[in-house]
């Protein structure tokens, strides 16, 4: 075998001690790389949403478990309106009128208080009578006659009020050309509106008047708006009485 001269024998040792050392250096920046990678943190956009929506679930669920302002003033109205309730008190007559005069009912003729021989006919009522209210009414329609009947002309239709107070009749039965509104205004006040045949029968309503009226003791009184109007047909024409007769 022919001898190798130095210079060829250094560069074939430097070639293959770079052969040999370049994979085992490329095996360990690979395993470095492979173990940075599964070391390092990983960030997801969703996991502070999830900590917001927690803490966000856990506050309402704290503020449905708590009592709020607005159940606590309905709770406190609804004592005030019971205790309230149990001060009032009703009154039980030996008829009752929600029975004797019910709405859309027509039970016959009521006499005049005088003595006189004029009737009010019942042909229709409405009935707004409360037992236990201060101040409550019964609206009827109806015509004027004798005890014989209705006298059944145009002349003779007209309406009735009865007002009651604390559940008892204030007085009897008044007549009106037409009674159009009876309004609250208050727990013992009311705004009573009603109609009048101002001019001829064939014109019909032409004038229409409104007063207050307000629960005083056992009975009514005007206090504002048309009184002397009022009075005209509540205190000076004769009323009619309160029950049924055939």
């Amino acid at each position: 075998m022919p001898a190798v001269p130095p210079r060829r024998l250094r560069r074939f040792s430097a070639a293959l001690l770079l052969a040999t050392s370049l994979p085992l250096a490329l095996s360990a920046c690979s395993s470095q790389e492979d173990s940075s990678s599964s070391e390092q943190p990983v960030f997801s956009s969703q996991a502070p949403a999830e900590t917001e929506a927690s803490a966000g679930d856990e506050a309402a669920a704290t503020k449905a478990s708590s009592p709020s302002d607005s159940t606590d003033k309905g709770e406190k109205a609804t004592t005030q309106q019971q205790e309230k309730g149990k001060d009032r008190t009703c009154t039980e007559l030996p008829n009752d009128p929600r029975t004797v005069y019910a709405s859309g009912t027509a039970p016959g003729r009521m006499p005049a208080d005088d003595g006189s021989d004029f009737n009010y006919w019942i042909a229709d009522i409405d009935n707004s009578y409360d037992p236990c209210a201060t101040i409550s009414w019964i609206i009827f329609r109806g015509s004027m006659g004798d005890v014989e009947g209705p006298t059944g002309t145009g002349a003779s239709i007209a309406d009735g009020l009865a007002l009651y107070v604390n559940g008892a009749p204030a007085k009897d039965m008044s007549v009106f050309d037409r009674v159009e509104s009876v309004t609250p205004v208050s727990d013992n006040q009311v705004d009573f509106t009603w109609g009048e045949r101002s001019r001829s029968t064939a014109e019909g309503i032409t004038a229409h008047h409104t007063v207050r009226l307000q629960a005083q003791g056992d009975t009514v009184e005007p206090i504002s708006g048309e009184v002397e109007e009022f009075n005209k047909m509540w205190v000076d024409l004769p009323s009619y009485q309160l029950g049924t007769y055939d």
